[in-house]
């Protein structure tokens, strides 16, 4: 599932900074030569801890859209 925002300061809805924490599993496969490939990734916990809009630059105004705010209008 993706996250949307909405700002409802400006009504920006398309450019936001997201600071998060990830805590995740991953698969490292690395080839001969010394290449990294990751085969599998699996988040084991993520925090969300500020959204900022990027045009008027409030983080106190953002809304957490869902499925079906985001394709409203």
């Amino acid at each position: 599932m993706v996250t949307r925002y909405r700002c409802a300061h400006c009504g920006n809805r398309t450019r936001f900074d997201v600071y998060e924490t990830v805590r995740r599993r991953r698969f490292h496969h690395y080839t001969l030569g010394g290449d990294l490939d990751v085969d599998e990734e699996e988040i084991l916990e993520r925090s969300v801890e500020r959204v900022v809009c990027r045009w008027c630059e409030r983080s106190d105004a953002i809304e957490e859209l869902t499925t079906a705010d985001a394709s409203e209008g």
